[in-house]
């Protein structure tokens, strides 16, 4: 049995909230939990371990502390460098740095896999991320890729078109995976997936432990959070949910001259929560005072970690209120809804905004 985890971002301070960068340690800490209780035989990590290349001392001692833990309990931490824990220049991955104190293992070339006895030979191939400018690259590297006698995983940390089909947010198509593998094991996109190929093997996409953004919340309320249990002893694989507590988060949709009323009703439906919830609140109808709207919003503070305001009121010659307020991405949000994308897909395009190589391939394009 293996534990698939992906993207964990240790280290991501959501709000800047200290209590934010403690969930993402938290669950974590959960998944390393799971995977001594379960006794795996490995943990395989579809990359993103970390939020940034460069992560604070804190977060690496968050990852030592658990990566030691498996250690004692004799359990491999298999990874591959995700885009968000490649250097953007000449540099060293911090996974390197753990693998030299034997914490974890890097997996990097596709012609020699890492074997794992589980009562069957399992053969685990690794690829780091490759960004889109290295698609044809990618592509040669993955014709390295044989499968060996028993069972055979392939881990990766990319987009795939059937998820995200637009310009420069793919660097593969499910066609494109080298034949002859049991289970596809996938990084990069933050919804679990799980799709059975032609040929009976199966491709997951783990996902975030965590909500990292609220785009992810439908995600979570209808297929949780957490990573895969994979049992490979027989030639079709056979996957378990583990799902993991998370802070809840809540979207509330609320009317202008109702808003005291609905203040209220949710600090009683808020108080009894065994964790205090991040809140959204969109404010719609017509404008108010801010003064006035943030007053009464103060009143959620002694029932949420956090909440935040996204005013879609209207001044009286129907102009939206909020747009010299609204920050990039709530206009990218607000752009895209009216133009008929649904939650998936908008959360799908933002995570893609914030990778490491779109930067690259700003810089490129100005010429720097």
């Amino acid at each position: 049995m293996l534990l698939h985890i992906s993207d964990t971002h240790l280290g991501k301070r959501e709000y800047n909230l200290d209590s934010r960068e403690e969930d993402v340690y938290n669950v974590f800490e959960q998944l390393m939990d799971e995977a001594i209780k379960e006794r795996v035989k490995a943990v395989i990590h579809t990359g993103d371990l970390f939020d940034v290349y460069e992560p604070s001392n804190r977060s690496k001692l968050v990852a030592i502390t658990a990566l030691k833990r498996l250690r004692s309990a004799e359990i491999p931490f298999i990874s591959i460098p995700g885009d968000h824990d490649t250097p953007k220049r000449k540099g060293t991955y911090t996974h390197k740095l753990l693998r030299e104190v034997g914490l974890l293992e890097v997996l990097s070339d596709l012609k020699e896999p890492r074997v794992i006895e589980d009562g069957v030979r399992v053969n685990i191939f690794g690829s780091p991320h490759f960004p889109t400018s290295s698609k044809e690259a990618l592509k040669d590297d993955l014709a390295h890729a044989s499968p060996r006698e028993g069972r055979n995983v392939l881990m990766l940390h990319q987009g795939l078109r059937e998820y995200l089909p637009y310009d420069n947010s793919w660097q593969l198509q499910m066609m494109d995976l080298p034949q002859g593998f049991n289970y596809y094991a996938l990084g990069h996109l933050h919804s679990r997936k799980k799709v059975i190929m032609p040929d009976g093997s199966l491709l997951a996409i783990a996902g975030s432990p965590e909500i990292m953004r609220r785009e992810e919340i439908d995600d979570w309320r209808r297929d949780g959070k957490g990573a895969y249990l994979v049992d490979l002893s027989k030639e079709e694989p056979n996957l378990h949910k583990v799902d993991i507590e998370v802070r809840p988060q809540q979207i509330c949709e609320v009317e202008s001259q109702r808003l005291e009323d609905e203040v209220q009703s949710l600090i009683k439906e808020l108080r009894n929560l065994p964790r205090k919830p991040i809140l959204h609140i969109i404010l719609t109808g017509t404008s108010m005072e801010r003064a006035k709207v943030m007053k009464i919003l103060s009143r959620l503070a002694e029932v949420t970690e956090h909440y935040r305001l996204e005013d879609r009121t209207v001044l009286a010659k129907g102009i939206r209120s909020d747009v010299r307020s609204m920050g990039a991405n709530e206009i990218i949000i607000d752009y895209l809804r009216e133009n008929g994308y649904n939650q998936e897909e908008i959360s799908q395009i933002l995570q893609l905004l914030e990778s490491e190589e779109v930067e690259e391939q700003l810089k490129r394009f100005a010429g720097l």
